[in-house]
């Protein structure tokens, strides 16, 4: 225990007793406020710097974090054929110029995933659609001219089911042709020497290249016109207008008479039957 003096109400001093532990506290309470001090000095300017980062402008791609992070996750979860993922495609573009009686030979196919079915529509007549797993093509002869729009969907299961691809439009442009030899099947003509040429149907006939005339082994000159595929008007000077195709031949519809007459094989001297006289025409 530590006495010093004090003074009484009297005046007069008298001596008080002061704690060892009182003293204890006092010098506890000093030294923790001391630390406070310091450590005060040395956070303090951290706190200014944390401050200041807290006032800048936030950066842009954290400010989008919120937008692209479920648009990221949307695209994970989404199926390959729907959306942009998956979409038919075609090394050979989608525009096609075609004259009547050319052939067309298209192929396409579904990129980064394989569509397992196809729904292909607008096709021209003459073209058909082959289709497989993944891919596709469109052939054949055209044999209308005009301007189609063929447009083509890939599924993710068989029979069109399931989720698809965006449609993918081909277009067509068919011209007419002016040439009579683009309307016979080129599958079906064979070309020989000295402008002759073989129909698999028709026969033989010499074709001059500058005329629209031809001459056929049996049937002899004809005009001919056409505005399909293995269809023709012939004029005939003696008959008139003839009309045949690769369907009907050996018959031909006589305009005139609006009668129907039989080609005969063995037309030396007469050419045709007409079935509504019952007579041989020359």
């Amino acid at each position: 225990m530590l006495i010093s003096q004090g003074k009484a109400l009297g005046g007069a001093e008298q001596p008080v007793e002061v704690g060892v532990g009182v003293i204890k506290m006092k010098i506890i309470r000093l030294f923790i406020s001391f630390l406070v001090l310091v450590e005060t000095r040395s956070v303090l300017p951290k706190l200014i710097k944390f401050s200041g980062v807290l006032l800048k402008p936030v950066p842009s791609f954290i400010k989008s974090i919120h937008a692209w992070v479920p648009a990221t996750s949307g695209m994970l979860v989404t199926h390959a054929l729907s959306g942009a993922t998956t979409e038919v495609k075609s090394s050979l573009g989608s525009q096609i110029s075609l004259k009547v009686g050319e052939t067309l030979d298209y192929q396409f196919y579904t990129s980064r995933y394989s569509a397992q079915s196809f729904a292909v529509e607008g096709l021209p007549p003459g073209i058909n659609s082959a289709l497989s797993y993944g891919s596709g093509k469109l052939t054949g002869t055209v044999t209308q001219p005009g301007n189609y729009q063929v447009k083509i969907v890939g599924y993710r299961y068989p029979g069109n089911s399931g989720s698809a691809t965006p449609s993918f439009t081909v277009n067509v442009s068919v011209e007419q042709n002016t040439s009579i030899l683009s309307y016979f099947n080129p599958n079906e003509l064979s070309s020989l020497s000295n402008l002759w040429y073989e129909s698999a149907w028709l026969g033989f006939f010499y074709k001059p290249e500058t005329l629209s005339w031809l001459y056929h082994q049996r049937l002899g000159w004809l005009f001919a016109e056409s505005t399909a595929l293995d269809e023709f008007w012939f004029y005939d000077t003696d008959l008139g207008w003839l009309y045949t195709s690769k369907p009907v031949y050996p018959h031909f519809f006589r305009n005139s008479t609006q009668s129907w007459l039989y080609h005969l094989e063995d037309s030396g001297g007469h050419r045709f039957w007409d079935y509504s006289s019952e007579t041989t025409l020359p």
